[in-house]
């Protein structure tokens, strides 16, 4: 299946973004998350005002398409000396189980080399066991476990893993 990718840089391709978040988020958080703490993240991390400045921060945000049809997106950006950070993955899960999320893994990969980055780094919640696989498959180690709260007696509960570009 050929898949593109497409940077996400105007005002809708951004709101295409928090579409697809607010689909993919209510079944990849429904076991994992109360539905009030994805309503707070989901506006905490996706809405509009909140991309249009990480974009003016140098996050780069992609839509993957089915042809014209975005069906998933990605976000990564600087992190720290020779680091970046993937700050989000995420696909439909009609185009799970196809190699698609392994596609996407390296395409960030190659992107984050390309611009310069030793080491790509990303946080998974702990829970997320299909990611942790599919990461752990495509060659990142865990390098540890952070609680981190976020606000509203909400905290994100995850393993930070890194891959050498």
């Amino acid at each position: 299946m050929s898949m593109t990718f497409r940077n996400a840089e105007t005002e809708q391709e951004l709101k295409t973004v928090e579409k697809l978040a607010e689909k993919i988020w209510a079944r990849t958080y429904r076991d994992i998350l109360s539905p009030e703490q994805r309503a707070y993240m989901l506006k905490m991390m996706y809405d509009l005002s909140v991309t249009k400045r990480e974009l003016t921060e140098g996050i780069r945000f992609e839509l993957i398409c089915d042809g014209e049809t975005p069906v998933g997106f990605l976000s990564w950006g600087p992190y720290g000396d020779g680091i970046a950070k993937l700050h989000k993955l995420y696909l439909d899960y009609a185009y799970h189980g196809r190699g698609i999320g392994s596609q996407m893994l390296q395409h960030a990969i190659a992107e984050t080399r390309a611009a310069g980055y030793k080491f790509l780094r990303l946080n998974v919640n702990k829970q997320n066991k299909d990611a942790i696989r599919a990461y752990e498959r495509n060659g990142f180690k865990l390098l540890e476990k952070v609680k981190n709260d976020i606000g509203s007696g909400y905290y994100m509960d995850d393993y930070v893993y890194q891959t050498a570009l």
